[in-house]
């Protein structure tokens, strides 16, 4: 992975909720987001052959979704990062949510923009009453190191769980923070 020269602090993150711009352009970007991380084969849910159509659907669905907070990396006026913090909406889960799609453009990896990403998301959630975050991630991409600098606990790996872009089959590690 090649590193960045673009410094994070130059790049904005909050919630989606403060751009202002019309959610087609927004959901054009992350739709762009998601097809980098499918052109680069990271294992994000959805294949190479997945139309734009199919990924704004998701994006749509996800930015509609009463439980899912939006959290994205701007440069300038373009998305370059995110992640979804949703909700459990069971009552024996009120208290935890999911850690999903942390996203950073390929052209601003090694910037810091997940870290910072991350640490929102996680104090987002915190000040919202979640006391748990969970995730899993393809293992062969951020689970050596990275999550676990962040805090997070490795619990186990699945392996043939999930397909990267490219139809393979990837082992899945999953992890818990709590807050």
């Amino acid at each position: 992975m090649a590193t960045s020269n673009i410094c994070s602090m130059d790049i904005e993150v909050a919630e989606i909720s403060t751009d202002s711009r019309p959610q087609d352009q927004i959901v054009a970007d992350l739709v762009s987001l998601l097809r980098d991380s499918i052109s680069n084969n990271f294992s994000v849910g959805f294949l190479k052959d997945d139309s734009d159509e199919m990924l704004t659907s998701f994006w749509r669905g996800e930015i509609d979704r009463e439980k899912s907070q939006i959290i994205c990396a701007w440069d300038r006026a373009k998305i370059v990062g995110s992640v979804i913090i949703t909700r459990e909406t069971r009552t024996n889960g009120r208290h935890r949510a999911e850690f999903r799609k942390l996203l950073v453009h390929s052209k601003y990896h090694g910037s810091g923009i997940g870290s910072r990403l991350e640490e929102f998301a996680s104090k987002l959630a915190r000040n919202s009453g979640i006391k748990l975050l969970y995730l899993d991630s393809a293992t062969d991409f951020l689970v050596a190191k990275t999550y676990q600098k962040w805090g997070w606990v490795r619990v186990g790996e699945i392996p043939g769980y999930a397909m990267n872009p490219d139809a393979s089959l990837v082992a899945t590690t999953f992890f818990y923070k709590q807050l």
